[in-house]
């Protein structure tokens, strides 16, 4: 089949037509630098000590007055006894205006002793929003269960994500 050069030029003027047409004209544009900034800060605390947490004496999360960062050498340690509870808190002021859901997780890093540290201190989590430009606090009263083994240097690492 021959094709007739007249009828592949006109074709191919007239796509080159459209595109052009469909190309647009530029008017303006511009670019801008954006990025994301962490919007929570958080912090810690524990409450209860030498005996079971309880709130009549040792309130709530919202009436703790020792908060610690991650970084702090002020982070409570110790042993507890089986059957003795402690009520960790989380405090997180959120500089963003919107609300963000955060997740508090307890893991047992791995060591030696992994599956006895888990059998002492199992792992939880807690869920919730962090309300924008605002602090929310939050907390989990956590009990060695009676019949964990006795254990020494257990590793519980608490995170916090958010989205």
């Amino acid at each position: 089949m021959k094709i007739n050069k007249k009828y592949l030029m006109f074709g191919l003027m007239a796509l080159f037509a459209v595109t052009i047409v469909s190309a647009g004209y530029l008017v303006n544009s511009f670019y801008f630098t954006v990025g994301v900034a962490e919007p929570f800060v958080v912090q810690y605390a524990v409450l209860g000590d030498a005996g079971d947490y309880n709130e009549t004496e040792d309130g709530t999360c919202a009436d703790a007055k020792a908060w610690f960062d991650s970084n702090d050498s002020s982070i409570p340690e110790g042993v507890m006894f089986p059957g003795e509870t402690r009520k960790l808190c989380v405090k997180i002021d959120n500089a963003g205006e919107s609300a963000i859901r955060y997740n508090v997780t307890s893991d047992i890093t791995m060591n030696d002793n992994w599956h006895n540290c888990s059998l002492a201190f199992p792992e939880t989590t807690i869920s919730g929003d962090a309300v924008g430009s605002n602090i929310t606090i939050d907390g989990l009263e956590f009990t060695v269960p009676g019949n964990a083994p006795p254990v020494t240097g257990c590793k519980v690492g608490i995170s916090v994500t958010r989205g």
